[in-house]
């Protein structure tokens, strides 16, 4: 049986900028407590970065998965339904844990509030920080994206979008790193889950 966690890693340049991301952040997250990691990152902001990510973050935006559905159904249909399962999921999976499992997690704003580096522009969320929803979007889609791309160049442009989509959440302050590693790690599991359907699943392409 084919599984997905093989296809990914046979994507070798897109598979080691992932495992380099996670590593990294979680090598941060041992040694560091949330806060002081948040506040040390907040210091470092120029005004062409914070344009740059008040955009960006949208990459992770709900109404990106909708948009590529509908592109993937008027071009190829079969790989459709394994976008639609990752972006149901994310939806579900990121309500329940952000609603009802890690109800009281303040993000950045609420426990720092004037402290912060904030951009202009951009509403600022107070509770329902982990994990992060926007994160968790990003990587079940542009993984997801990753695995049915055979170019290395794209593949590799799949997962930098998907980092900088998490890097935005916490440039805005809207979460802290864990967060985003907890929706990196959420996120790259969807979307292994749904191209593992599509691999050994016939009915699921129809």
């Amino acid at each position: 049986m084919k599984t997905a966690f093989l296809q990914l890693y046979h994507k070798k340049t897109a598979f080691y900028t992932l495992a380099g991301f996670l590593l990294t952040a979680a090598i941060i997250l041992v040694l560091f407590d949330k806060t002081k990691i948040h506040l040390t990152m907040n210091q470092y902001h120029t005004p062409f970065f914070d344009l740059f990510f008040k955009y960006a973050t949208y990459l992770g935006d709900g109404i990106v998965f909708p948009i590529v559905i509908i592109v993937l159904l008027l071009k190829n249909r079969k790989i459709a339904p394994a976008f639609i399962y990752a972006g149901m999921l994310t939806l579900v999976i990121s309500y329940i844990l952000k609603n009802w499992v890690f109800i009281g997690f303040a993000r950045p704003y609420e426990m720092f509030k004037d402290a912060l580096h904030i951009v202009e522009g951009v509403t600022m969320r107070h509770w329902h920080s982990f994990p992060s929803g926007h994160t968790t979007a990003a990587f079940s889609l542009f993984i997801l994206a990753g695995l049915f791309t055979k170019k290395k160049g794209i593949q590799l442009l799949w997962v930098t979008l998907a980092i900088i989509a998490g890097l935005s959440r916490i440039y805005l302050s809207q979460h802290f790193l864990q967060d985003v590693f907890a929706g990196t790690i959420l996120g790259s599991f969807i979307a292994l889950s749904a191209y593992q359907l599509y691999l050994n699943y016939p009915l699921f392409k129809k």
